[in-house]
């Protein structure tokens, strides 16, 4: 690895989408600032937000861990759903078993 002391810049290949509103058809630049700083900004635009890397690591573990809690809560509801349909069955077929009277 390499340190720099010149800015890196990077230009994102798919442009944002229609969720950025009257930016959706700009790419994003991307820069790569001393001091572990990264920037991003629309393309053609002045307006850039910074943030340091290891905010941005932090934020991407985070995510990480939170995708799995709810993949392990999914796995628990589904268990729990199939449980309780089975439970629902059985007792069902328990009343048409059942004699009357």
């Amino acid at each position: 690895m390499t340190s720099f002391r010149k800015p890196v810049r990077r230009v994102t290949v798919e442009p944002l989408g229609h969720t950025f509103g009257s930016d959706w058809k700009r790419a994003l630049v991307v820069t790569l600032n001393a001091g572990d700083r990264i920037s991003l900004r629309p393309h053609g635009t002045r307006r850039e937000v910074s943030i340091l890397a290891a905010d941005v690591y932090r934020y991407v573990l985070r995510c990480e861990a939170n995708r799995s809690l709810l993949e392990r809560a999914r796995a628990r509801k589904e268990a729990k759903a199939t449980r309780l349909a089975r439970q629902r069955q059985e007792r069902a077929e328990r009343r048409l078993v059942e004699p009357i009277g």
